[in-house]
């Protein structure tokens, strides 16, 4: 009896644990589906604001110039077959005029002028009228319009000639000075290794459309002007005076002015023939305008104000120097910033500035003495020296013969003027009997 006992308090509690057990799982799975249906909220919350945030983007988008889609939006895309198969792509803003914009794109990418250009949509030929009928993706073709062109090739360069095929071939020499400068005298044409003759037509020789002609040049000179960076050519004529010459280059280039020619460090006189200074063919003259500059001679004694043309010569000068102050030019020495000038170059050689002024040393081979003074306690000593001697040889010779510190720890000055080491002496217009002070650096 006992033992019924026991085995009905055992299934009493046994059963009271499944039921316990059977409500915790129940709780769990009901806060775990309460857990669920909140995340599931959260993440539709969210999705809705996300697509909130997208659409205002985009309105924003719509009032914004900047943004990459307003032009998008503005554009579309059509094709172009040109006539060797290819088919090109462009994008058309649908705001401007398509016609213009097509064209100058094909202009751009295939080289192709507008005014050859001929659009078709279908069978219908498109203008500004009804170029609008064109819609997105739509298929044009493209046919070219042949002109009567020709190419005349000269040292590689390419220059195209519109004529007519009945024309003669002086119509092609004739554009050929006319748009390119090339003397019509000069002009050897050739097509086909076959050198055409000037009165003869052009369907003679069977040149057709974009025929290929070759042009040689004969008989011919070139006149450089350096200050418009211009060479000229000219057609030679050995029995042609210098100054008929000038005259045709004042017929053709009106911003000439007065000017000389020179050839071979040579001016042209204007009453002798190219043929006297042995002008050939291909030779190259250099155009100089006349202008004048101005500067002053200084020497011991006297000051001359010169003024000559910007052409002639050193020479030249000293023969002026000689005529107004009886210096003999062989004992004449010019300086121009340090450096002395040769009477063989032209003054244009030089760079000599207006207003400058040049040196004058009547023999340089006298030594000048120079006194020398220390700025410290005042003693004073003569140096003899050539003025077309460097500064820092003077230096030198102070040290050397006078036992003083190296040349790197003083400075000398004149006329209250630091003077540089790799100056003359004669830049800084130092004359017989100056003073020089000498400072310590230490």
């Amino acid at each position: 009896m006992q033992i019924s006992n026991s085995d009905n308090s055992i299934n009493t509690f046994q059963a009271l644990s499944q039921q316990m057990n059977n409500q915790f799982t129940y709780e769990v799975l009901k806060d775990q589906n309460l857990s669920l249906n909140n995340n599931h909220n959260n993440l539709y919350d969210k999705e809705e604001n996300q697509k909130d945030e997208m659409t205002f983007s985009k309105q924003g988008n719509l009032f914004n110039v900047n943004h990459p889609y307003f032009y998008e939006d503005r554009k579309i895309q059509i094709f172009v077959q040109i006539p060797n198969g290819r088919i090109l792509s462009f994008d058309v803003n649908k705001n401007e005029e398509y016609l213009q914009q097509i064209t100058g794109q094909i202009l751009q990418r295939e080289g192709i002028p507008p005014d050859r250009q001929k659009l078709y949509l279908g069978p219908k030929f498109l203008n500004k009228i009804n170029s609008k009928t064109i819609q997105k993706n739509s298929t044009l073709h493209l046919k070219i319009n042949c002109s009567n062109n020709i190419i005349v090739i000269y040292n590689n360069k390419r220059h195209i000639i519109k004529v007519n095929l009945n024309d003669c071939v002086c119509e092609i020499k004739h554009q050929l000075s006319i748009n390119f400068n090339y003397p019509i005298n000069s002009q050897v044409l050739y097509y086909k290794n076959i050198q055409l003759q000037e009165n003869i037509k052009l369907f003679y020789y069977k040149i057709q459309k974009h025929s290929i002609v070759l042009l040689k040049l004969k008989n011919l000179i070139y006149i450089n002007q350096a200050s418009k960076n211009r060479k000229i050519m000219v057609n030679l004529d050995e029995k042609l005076t210098i100054k008929n010459l000038k005259t045709r280059l004042n017929q053709k280039y009106c911003d000439l002015g007065d000017f000389h020619l020179i050839y071979k460090n040579q001016i042209l006189k204007n009453e002798n023939l190219l043929l006297f200074y042995d002008i050939s063919d291909f030779s190259i003259l250099e155009l100089v305008e006349l202008k004048y500059i101005k500067f002053s001679i200084q020497t011991q004694s006297i000051s001359l104000q010169i003024k000559k043309e910007q052409y002639e010569t050193i020479q030249d000068i000293k023969n002026e120097i000689e005529s107004q102050s009886k210096f003999p030019v062989d004992k004449q020495h010019l300086f121009y910033k340090g450096k002395e000038l040769e009477s063989n170059l032209r003054i244009v050689d030089c760079n000599i500035e207006e207003d400058s002024k040049l040196y004058l040393f009547n023999n340089l081979k006298t030594l000048y003495e120079i006194t020398i003074i220390d700025s410290d306690d005042f003693d004073d000593f003569i140096i003899k020296i050539n003025p077309n001697n460097k500064v820092y040889e003077l230096k030198q010779k102070i040290s050397d013969n006078y036992s003083l510190m190296s040349p790197d720890f003083y400075i000398l000055r004149y006329n209250g003027k630091i003077l540089k080491d790799e100056k003359d002496l004669s830049y800084y217009n130092i004359q017989n009997f100056d003073i020089i002070f000498i400072e310590s650096q230490i």
